[in-house]
């Protein structure tokens, strides 16, 4: 009956114990997440940036019609990509998903001889209509690195801008410009500034 009794109460101690470690875990990883910066997409200093308007003028889709930025029913985002660039590769379907769930207009834009493109847009399960290959284009926009996204307001304003290779950095993109800030790290150095006034 001893034993019994020492086992129970060396269980009850054991679990009292486990519970304490389990609450200063919780605690622990809490404060790493409120202290860990979310990805987000890295931003340019240069080229037009958020609040800016792209560029008026018509650009060349792959179909051999023309479109223009500064009309569109809903928010747009214009992903550059390129068929050299293995990250592009990989970030395409990964776009086409997360637009499709946040019902955000996709248009892909590009520059290259247009049998290369159509044959990287056929590959990358693309739609020439919505591929612009106009080099005017990313000159205007000052897109230096890939892929590049540009969030598009349905007249044509530039809400958010960066580097992309996630679905976090597309995610940020959204999350930047419904925030109110150009970008994720400018909501980041905000939120700093503000636990330190408070400490």
């Amino acid at each position: 009956m001893n034993v019994l009794i020492c086992g129970n109460v060396l269980l009850t101690v054991v679990l009292v114990a486990a519970l304490f470690v389990t609450w200063k875990l919780t605690r622990q990883v809490r404060q790493l997440f409120r202290e860990v910066a979310p990805a987000g997409a890295l931003t340019a200093a240069k080229g037009p940036q958020p609040g800016d308007p792209c560029p008026v003028q018509p650009f060349h889709l792959l179909d051999g019609s023309d479109i223009s930025l500064t009309r569109s029913e809903q928010t747009r985002l214009l992903l550059f990509v390129s068929a050299t660039c293995p990250v592009s590769r990989k970030i395409i379907p990964i776009a086409q998903d997360f637009c499709r769930r946040e019902h955000v207009d996709l248009l892909f834009a590009g520059d290259d001889a247009p049998v290369v493109q159509q044959r990287f847009v056929q590959d990358a399960g693309m739609s020439a209509a919505r591929f612009i290959n106009d080099a005017t284009l990313g000159r205007a926009l000052e897109v230096d690195k890939l892929p590049a996204a540009f969030l598009l307001s349905h007249d044509g304003v530039i809400l958010s801008r960066g580097l992309v290779n996630s679905r976090e950095h597309l995610e940020s993109l959204l999350n930047a410009w419904e925030s109110g800030f150009t970008t994720v790290q400018d909501y980041i150095t905000h939120t700093k500034r503000q636990r330190a006034a408070i400490v």
